[in-house]
């Protein structure tokens, strides 16, 4: 099917709200005047509707320029009015209207997401957020400032169910984690969103991310794992990470400095200015600059990553956000791990000081609501990014360690099956002779993608059998383009590689080296989710309709085309239920518990450019074209049952979670065709414990909790061992820890400007392949990975409203420590195949000031 997917229209009605207003006795009338603010700065908000509820007698207002407003003639009684604007979660307020008088008050909206970009947990009020069906998680500004992390992997460590595998560089640009035990290589099975846009470099087929926004840009992160995520896709099977970003709302000029440097050659500095549109246009600039050396040799990297931002509203109905972001980065990034014994004697040992990798990225992303009437909104979004991702690396060799470490002996490469310490080097520093291409020892491969699309969707408050139900629709159009080009150079440094050996002007044939592929997605997504308010319980019920058509042009192979299309639903049903309390409805009180829930079918693309890229080549995808497409999509069921609840003192989350997985796909985890069937279930839970609610000294405890038991319920796979089929039935994922928590201890002292902070990481020991293999080798390309915990410790002392500084330490005692083999595979040893050891995070004491003005 070559013919492009068309999203021709799409048809919503409205069920209307069957009201019974009380109206009190004529005459007896009087007024309301307040103003709508910001829920964590307090600045006003122009253009928010003000609304009472039920009222046929009684038409709302917008707030004028400093966010205030006034409603006359009111009757005397009791007057729920509704606040909104888009950006913020909407609000209602009871007040009482006394006859001849002006009742006065101050309405605070808390900052969402979810009429920009559609995620419907960015809700930070209660109501908005205790009503999830599903678990949810999200790491406030608050948070972010406490941890000061330089990258959003080490944020999401405090996120129960969330497991992150280290990797070589201290950027985090090429962010690993994984959700409830599936792969977390590249993130690959999450889909990743800023400001409810999807920046995989291309989501359908080449999901693993590498591209990461800065941590300095970001204001929240928020997590989904719950049956809400069939809002979203393709990626439905794991979770929904979102990057909430700042939005422009200064309404004077001025902005922000924050210069952080540190130790490990780590400077940070990010700068924000805006305030000087006018009353309804709003832009903004921000600009970061990142470099550090890393924590091994030959890592350091460098960033320049800049943004220009406008809100604008347009009228009282409509608002249209705008951003684009130019980023370019340059890494020292390798593939060359330790073996054990360097891992033992020189933790940062790199030989590797040819190995680039860059970045360079354009995207644009524009959000336009408009409000159609108080009970229907639409949203547009439309998204769109150019990627470029050059990687030159040097061909990996082992050598034996004493020879290496003399002077006066050459250390010439050894087979992998060499006995004694062995280390991993580049070629260059192991063969004497001139290198041809016949040694391969120089390959870039530069990959560039293009990713385009356009989503629009309804909400539609109605009633629904006499109940309060929330509808919302949506489709989306999407295309992505994916050149990948794997060249060779026979002279490590220079980054001009040819695809084949020979001269086409000869009439022997040339031989291929290289490789040039093109791969193409267009894609249609539907989606419909309802929410219906019984009393105490909200049931919604959803599903997403993916269809889509890949295609692969195979350059160097007579431009072969390949193509495959798919159709896939995706239902889910998610319920959240308010325990006892029968009478409260969707708003929730000072203390308040719900049991909440949900299944849907989760899946994952088929994806041959991910499986030959991330994983290795596909059975016959090499010369014969033939596999690649053949994989079956991976396909799960996912269940949850959780409670929540919070009061004045604090706040916990509890869920039980169970997934089961069919034909899950390897890369880089010992097979390369679709397994049986695998399953992971456990618990996650989190608790906030406000200390000074009890007595003001005490500080407040943060704990997140997680069990996960992961399994191949039927498998068969090519031992590493001696090759033979060997059932796997039993064993456990890779990089699926039994246990991760974390604990942290926070206090502020206001009166003296002071803010601390302490947090205790553990990671419990997990294998990394799935024999589940005991023993390591001299190589460190298999064996399990040991537990260990991490301390980091913050101090911030705020001078003014206007400055502050703020001292961070991670990794306090700098613990060595194994934190994966990434990109190993015990049945590939060789050292130019699996990378070994990669070590954790090392020490890293950074001073950040920020001057606010």
């Amino acid at each position: 099917m070559r013919r492009s997917l068309r999203f021709a229209a799409a048809a919503f009605f409205v069920i209307s709200l069957n009201c019974s207003p009380a109206v009190g006795q004529a005459g007896d009338r009087g007024r309301v005047a307040g103003q709508v603010v910001t829920a964590t700065t307090e600045r006003p908000i122009p253009t928010a509707t003000v609304a009472p509820l039920g009222r046929a007698d009684s038409r709302g207002t917008v707030t004028d320029g400093e966010g205030r407003f006034v409603l006359e003639d009111l009757p005397a009684d009791s007057v729920t009015l509704r606040v909104r604007h888009v950006g913020y979660v909407t609000t209602t307020r009871s007040v009482r209207v006394r006859a001849g008088t002006t009742t006065r008050l101050t309405v605070r909206l808390e900052s969402a997401t979810v009429e920009l970009s559609g995620l419907e947990i960015t809700g930070t009020t209660r109501g908005a957020r205790a009503a999830i069906p599903g678990a949810a998680s999200r790491v406030d500004a608050a948070a972010l400032e406490r941890m000061d992390p330089i990258g959003t992997q080490a944020a999401l460590a405090h996120v129960p169910g969330v497991y992150g595998l280290s990797d070589d560089g201290m950027a985090q640009t090429r962010m690993s984690v994984g959700i409830r035990g599936l792969q977390p290589r590249r993130t690959q099975r999450v889909l990743v969103m800023e400001d409810g846009m999807p920046i995989q470099p291309a989501p359908y087929v080449f999901s693993p991310l590498y591209y990461n926004p800065p941590i300095e840009r970001i204001e929240e992160i928020e997590v989904i794992k719950g049956s809400a995520t069939i809002r979203h896709g393709p990626q439905t099977m794991a979770g929904v990470i979102n990057y909430v970003t700042s939005r422009p709302q200064r309404r004077s000029p001025g902005g922000t400095l924050e210069v952080t440097p540190g130790t490990n050659g780590y400077v940070s500095a990010f700068g924000e200015l805006g305030g000087f549109g006018t009353d309804a246009v709003h832009p903004q600039v921000q600009l970061v600059v990142k470099r550090g050396e890393g924590f091994r040799e030959n890592n350091d990297f460098r960033q320049v990553n800049g943004t220009a931002k406008l809100q604008a509203s347009l009228g009282d109905n409509r608002s249209l956000y705008v951003r684009t972001n130019l980023d370019y980065e340059r890494l020292n990034a390798t593939y060359t791990g330790l073996t054990p014994y360097t891992f033992d004697t020189d933790p940062d040992f790199n030989p590797k000081d040819d190995d680039l990798y860059q970045i360079y990225r354009a995207s644009l992303g524009t959000i336009y609501n408009r409000r159609y009437g108080d009970a229907v909104q639409g949203t547009t979004r439309l998204y769109a990014n150019v990627f470029h991702r050059p990687w030159w690396r040097e061909k990996d060799v082992f050598v034996r360690a004493d020879d290496y470490q003399n002077p006066d002996v050459d250390a010439d490469p050894v087979p992998v099956n060499t006995p004694g310490p062995l280390m991993r080097v580049g070629i260059s520093d192991a063969v004497d002779r001139a290198l041809t291409l016949d040694d391969a020892p120089y390959f870039g491969n530069v990959r560039t993608f293009y990713v385009t699309g356009v989503e629009h969707a309804v909400d539609v408050q109605h009633g629904l059998f006499g109940q309060e139900a929330d509808l919302e629709v949506g489709g989306r159009l999407h295309w992505e383009r994916f050149r990948d080009d794997r060249k060779i150079s026979d002279e490590v440094g220079r980054r001009e590689g040819v695809f084949f050996r020979g001269d086409l002007s000869d009439p022997d044939p040339v031989t291929i080296i290289g490789g040039s592929s093109i791969y193409e997605t267009r894609a249609l997504s539907l989606y419909a989710l309802e929410d219906v308010q019984w009393g105490p319980l909200r049931l919604s019920p959803g599903v997403r309709l993916e269809i889509f058509e890949q295609s692969q042009i195979d350059r160097l192979n007579g431009s072969q085309y390949r193509d495959q299309t798919s159709v896939v639903p995706l239902p889910g049903l998610g319920f959240n239920w308010i325990l006892g309390r029968p009478d409260l409805g969707p708003t929730l009180g000072e203390s308040d518990v719900r049991l909440f829930g949900g299944v849907h079918r989760g899946y994952t693309p088929p994806s041959s450019a991910t499986f030959a890229i991330v994983g290795f080549d596909p059975p016959g995808a090499t010369g014969s074209g033939d596999g690649g497409f053949d994989l079956q999509a991976e396909k799960s069921w996912n269940s949850e049952l959780g409670v929540r609840g919070r009061s004045e003192a604090g706040q916990f989350e509890v869920t039980g979670f169970y997934l089961y997985v069919e034909d899950l796909v390897g890369g880089r985890t010992s097979f390369q065709q679709n397994l049986g069937v695998v399953q992971s279930y456990g618990l996650e839970a989190r608790t906030r414990i406000d200390g000074g609610a009890f007595a003001g000294p005490l500080p407040a405890l943060d704990v997140s909790y997680t069990y996960l038991h992961s399994e191949v319920v039927r498998g068969i796979i090519s031992s590493a061992i001696d090759g033979l089929p060997q059932d796997i039935s039993g064993n456990e994922l890779p990089a699926a820890p039994s246990h991760k928590a974390t604990a942290e201890l926070s206090n502020r002292f206001p009166e003296i400007g002071l803010r601390l902070s302490t947090t205790l990481s553990y990671t419990g020991r997990f294998y990394t392949d799935l024999e589940n293999l005991e023993t390591t080798t001299n190589r460190g390309e298999r064996g399990p990975v040991p537990a260990h915990a991490v301390l980091d410790a913050s101090v911030t002392y705020d001078h003014s409203d206007a400055l502050s500084v703020q001292l961070t330490a991670k990794n306090v005692t700098d613990n060595v420590y194994i934190g994966s083999r990434l990109h190993s595979n015990p049945s590939q040893p060789s050292a130019n195949l699996s990378t070994g050891i990669i070590p954790g995070a090392r020490r890293q004491i950074n001073l950040s000031i920020q001057y606010d003005f």
